[in-house]
């Protein structure tokens, strides 16, 4: 809780104490009056009014950054008794002290009647002490439940974002080892596809290292990087590769965060049949007002799974649920060989 915030809520008890408990109102003129501005301490109404306002701002106080922060504890109940005991203690002592003693010897006047004992005079102050003590440890609560409340969610945009990050250091260098592969394929078959491919290899790392790092981007790149990733496959697949992306997105420009879309992508170029016309990979991206789905097809080869198959659709499973929580579903299903993805997100 910001300190200016902390400085309010005391400003505005004080003023409630003020109204309450100094203040004078004349019905017959409908106005307000305080005695306590005249400081004269000669009269004994406002001298007690000024020593027990000092006492009670005293306790207040001392309760609210010394006691509280000390010794409340909810596991330690005794503790939590002792302290308001001693705070008790101290107020009452005060009081007597003050206006008992000092006041009676130079001033002439105290507050208790002569006949009053002890044991009344301390039954008496349980009320009176009971108010600074309380009001204090009421706002005592109030300032540190909102600041523990701030830390927590600072801690937990921290652990989100710690998470995202770690999550993101998986993606990219599955990304690169399989585009390594690739490189190596035609290089080793000298193919003329294999400089284009260096230099497309080059705009993927780019963008890993350099936009990858932002919270969002723009789909627009996002779909940029899916274009270029799906060239650089291609040119790997023996024949023609069976791939199509449709695009019908309405607002390139918003915002989602980066390397979400890839993994199903990449998920179809690693586990399916590419070369056959009859099973084509599909990929669909629809973005419209404030949803985007992302649809695919492709057919499952078996051969061509391994122990990671997998590893980036999990990963992105958790990366939609820290981003997107409540807000976003997934479906993948298998049907005879065919493997089915729909992603559809609210934006």
């Amino acid at each position: 809780m910001k300190k200016k915030y902390v400085i309010l809520l005391h400003l505005l008890f004080w003023m409630y104490y003020i109204m309450q408990d100094l203040a004078v109102f004349d019905p017959e003129q409908n106005t307000f009056s305080f005695p306590i501005l005249s400081f004269d301490f000669k009269t004994p109404g406002n001298a007690l009014t000024y020593s027990f306002t000092t006492i009670y701002i005293f306790i207040f106080y001392l309760n609210y950054l010394v006691f509280m922060p000390k010794f409340f504890d909810v596991k330690n109940v005794k503790r939590i008794i002792l302290s308001f005991l001693g705070l008790f203690v101290i107020f009452i002592g005060m009081r007597y002290l003050i206006e008992e003693v000092l006041y009676d010897t130079w001033l002439g006047f105290h507050n208790y009647s002569n006949d009053a004992t002890i044991a009344y005079y301390i039954y008496d102050n349980l009320y009176y002490g009971s108010r600074p003590i309380m009001a204090s440890s009421v706002l005592w609560f109030i300032v540190n439940m909102l600041r523990l409340q701030k830390e927590q969610i600072v801690l937990l945009e921290s652990k989100r974002e710690t998470e995202i990050n770690f999550l993101k250091s998986q993606i990219n260098p599955h990304f690169i080892f399989n585009t390594l592969n690739n490189i190596y394929y035609l290089i080793f078959e000298k193919s003329e596809k294999a400089l284009p491919a260096v230099e497309q290899l080059s705009g993927l790392m780019r963008y890993m290292t350099y936009e990858s790092q932002n919270e969002t981007i723009a789909l627009q790149r996002e779909v940029a990087y899916i274009d270029d990733f799906i060239a650089l496959e291609s040119m790997r697949i023996s024949g023609d590769a069976q791939v199509v992306f449709k695009k019908n997105i309405e607002n390139p420009e918003c915002r989602i965060p980066p390397l979400l879309l890839i993994p199903f992508v990449e998920n179809g170029f690693k586990h399916g049949i590419l070369n056959n016309p009859g099973q084509v990979f599909t990929i669909e991206l629809t973005q419209n007002k404030n949803h985007l789905i992302l649809q695919t097809q492709n057919s499952i080869s078996n051969y061509k799974k391994d122990h990671q198959s997998g590893i980036g659709i999990e990963n992105i499973k958790k990366r939609l649920q820290l981003y997107f929580p409540d807000r976003h579903s997934l479906d993948i299903t298998t049907k005879e060989n065919m493997y089915y993805v729909k992603l559809d997100i609210k934006l």
